[in-house]
């Protein structure tokens, strides 16, 4: 069976593969024209996806997601909260709530000719409503976590303000512009960037709430070379932040630029991406502890007759089977436990030939490396193992830049390293298409190791009895056994599973002043058992 899960062809309009686990439903919209237009453009799947998520799925309706909707108003509707309750107490795999409301309230509330009291006391009452509506949800499921959502600058001064006097009445926009006063882009920025701040300070005393502050985002994404109200390059905006005296560029605006306040397709799928970057990311991958890789230089890929730093690359380079080379040094996970689930994530950064998405992907682990060095050797493609499965992949990997979340066998599990380096080669052993291959990011922030932990009951029993064998520990210059006789057999190494010492004559003291500062792994063998420990030489 195919081990990678492809998202439905209903989500994002590709085939499905067979797939290892089904599509759960752990995240929900609610909310305005900001939570309407970012669903109905499919920006959340589009990101599930990209993170390498393409196992959950985003919910909500059109009585969910409404234009026009208010914060004030939201949960008076009856049948709205019904269904906002049934869909939650009928799905317990619900994790998050998107919550876009108070843009609508701001709007309509405020005018330039508000004292800064006035403009205060308009947005305390936008988070009263908000407030209101998060304790309803909190009260149907109090193990949610809601993020409020947040909006960009708008642009009415260019869609609106430029239109002669004559058209300006027109436009969809006029009457909420005129109503508040025909705002300059630094009048009304700095009204939105002070309900933020409020958002920000908020969500900093609320449970279960947290918020991404995107002002700017678009000002950065696009840049603008032809406003009036001055140029700037793509980049060069600060984020959060932005320039407070310009709008929101035209490419950033719906109807072609020509909506005064909200986002086109592509845009809100960018403002999303970055929710994921700032917090759904981390948030899905659920983690205990994450590593990110080793050096550059000691992953890769290899051939039979071949290897290279360039990036991390499977398939098949010419007519040359290649393989992913790995390395995460894991020596600092805890060491009474044990992996109870792992991850992968790598980062496209291109695809030769067709997407191997539709092929088992091989695993395999080795405490320590493979080959000679941790480098990258010429036997790295066919040293052995201690244990190689087919895994399963998440994400359709469509694009440079989307992630690629490999979820390790349980077979795998046992070999990753509690002192020291743990190596994967990656590869798809069926693909024998000339040329057909996936080039990942070989730098280290795109290259993470998720680990899920429990405690490891076998290696608690052991240290028991290590912490009455060996003392002190740190160390400087004697290590002391207690029961120096028991000890049958001593190896003493390094994180790289070098021998510094070995001797089946263990004497009260060892003499440790001349090795380096570093850590090291003491593996002792008595007539009952045999036990490691890691010791800290200073």
């Amino acid at each position: 069976m195919k081990k990678i899960l492809i998202l439905a062809s209903l989500l994002i309009g590709i085939n499905a593969s067979a797939q290892c686990n089904p599509i759960t439903e752990k995240m929900m919209v609610i909310g305005d024209s900001w939570a309407f237009f970012s669903w109905s453009g499919n920006s959340y799947n589009e990101n599930l996806d990209r993170f390498g998520f393409s196992d959950i799925s985003c919910y909500s309706t059109t009585s969910l997601s409404v234009n026009g909707t208010e914060a004030s108003d939201y949960f008076t509707d009856a049948l709205r909260v019904q269904e906002l309750t049934d869909y939650i107490n009928g799905n317990p795999d619900l994790k998050i709530v998107h919550y876009s409301l108070g843009g609508n309230d701001l709007l309509r509330m405020w005018n330039t000719s508000m004292t800064a009291s006035e403009e205060a006391a308009a947005i305390d009452t936008v988070m009263i409503d908000l407030k209101n509506g998060i304790d309803q949800i909190l009260d149907i499921n109090p193990d949610l976590q809601i993020v409020l959502s947040g909006y960009d600058m708008p642009n009415f001064s260019e869609t609106v303000g430029a239109l002669s006097v004559f058209i300006q009445p027109l436009h969809p926009f006029f009457t909420l512009w005129d109503n508040m006063g025909q705002p300059t882009p630094l009048q009304i920025n700095t009204m939105l960037t002070a309900g933020t701040q409020r958002f920000i300070d908020s969500v900093g005393t609320w449970q279960n709430v947290s918020f991404v502050n995107n002002i700017g985002l678009m000002q950065n994404t696009y840049g603008n070379a032809n406003s009036s109200f001055g140029t700037y390059a793509a980049g060069s905006v600060p984020v959060p932040g932005g320039l407070l005296d310009k709008p929101s560029p035209y490419e950033a605006l719906n109807l072609g630029g020509n909506d005064s306040f909200h986002l086109n397709d592509a845009s809100y799928e960018l403002f999303i991406k970055r929710h994921f970057e700032e917090f759904y990311w981390s948030f899905f991958r659920d983690f205990d502890q994450s590593f990110t890789a080793d050096l550059a230089v000691n992953n890769g890929w290899t051939t039979t007759a071949s290897q290279g730093h360039t990036a991390i690359k499977a398939g098949n380079s010419g007519t040359d089977e290649t393989k992913g080379i790995i390395s995460i040094n894991t020596v600092t996970m805890p060491n009474l436990t044990k992996a109870e689930t792992a991850s992968i994530f790598i980062n496209r950064s291109s695809l030769v030939g067709t997407n191997l998405i539709d092929e088992d992907l091989t695993v395999s682990i080795i405490t320590n490396y493979f080959g000679t060095t941790e480098g990258l050797d010429a036997d790295d493609f066919n040293s052995t193992a201690n244990e190689t499965a087919i895994c399963c992949a998440y994400g359709t990997v469509l694009e440079d830049g989307f992630w690629l979340r490999i979820d390790l066998d349980a077979a795998l599990l046992p070999y990753i390293n509690r002192y020291g380096t743990t190596q994967f080669r990656i590869g798809y052993e069926s693909v024998t298409d000339v040329n057909r291959n996936f080039e990942f990011n070989n730098e280290p922030q795109n290259i993470h190791l998720d680990l899920t932990l429990v405690e490891d009951l076998l290696a608690i029993e052991s240290s028991k009895v290590g912490e009455t064998l060996l003392f002190p520990n740190p160390v400087n210059d004697v290590l002391n056994f207690t029961n120096y006789a028991d000890i049958q057999h001593l190896t003493l190494s390094d994180l790289n599973g070098r021998i510094v010492y070995e001797s089946n004559e263990v004497n009260e003291q060892l003499n440790v002043d001349q090795l380096t500062n570093g850590v090291y792994i003491v593996s002792i063998t008595t007539a009952d058992e045999m036990m490691t420990k890691k010791i800290i030489k200073l």
